[in-house]
């Protein structure tokens, strides 16, 4: 017993200074990219009658960059803004400052319970995206019928 004890704890110091690493690294460069995006995309959300819309900023984008989707009633928008062409080449043209390269754009929204996921439909047009996803038909609610019976 005192064996096996000795063995769990030689094992568990053996591996502490992995453990400690993967504790104190920095979060992921994915979600480090993710949060970027997230920040990067402001977003306009509105209730009409018929269908909810979603306005989002995504300048310099290409509409086939953009990608809209609902997966069990999340709306996921991305895009992404791809280098530009070099300019250097043509023309003896040197870049002495090159800021605008590339961007993401992202968010998720979670859609109301009365969404209609099947009748979602995307917009882009001057770097603005919009989004409409329509309204479920609300059911009509039957009255209950009130009969007469004639008792005899």
């Amino acid at each position: 017993m005192v064996e096996t004890l000795t063995r769990d704890m030689q094992k568990a110091l053996k591996n502490m200074p992995e453990e400690m690493e993967k504790m104190l690294q920095q979060p992921g460069r994915r979600y480090v990219k993710n949060a970027r995006a997230i920040l990067r995309t402001p977003a306009d959300i509105y209730e009409h009658p018929s269908h909810y819309s979603f306005i989002l900023d995504m300048p310099g984008l290409e509409a086939s960059n953009i990608k809209v989707k609902v997966d069990n009633g999340i709306l996921h928008i991305s895009g992404k803004k791809k280098k530009g062409q070099s300019a250097e080449n043509e023309g003896g043209v040197k870049a002495i400052r090159i800021e605008r390269r590339r961007a993401r754009y992202m968010r998720k929204f979670t859609l109301p319970q009365d969404s209609n996921l099947e009748e979602v439909k995307a917009i882009y047009k001057d770097g603005v995206l919009t989004v409409t996803v329509a309204k479920k038909v609300p059911e009509v609610s039957r009255k209950p019928k009130t009969v007469t019976i004639p008792v005899s």
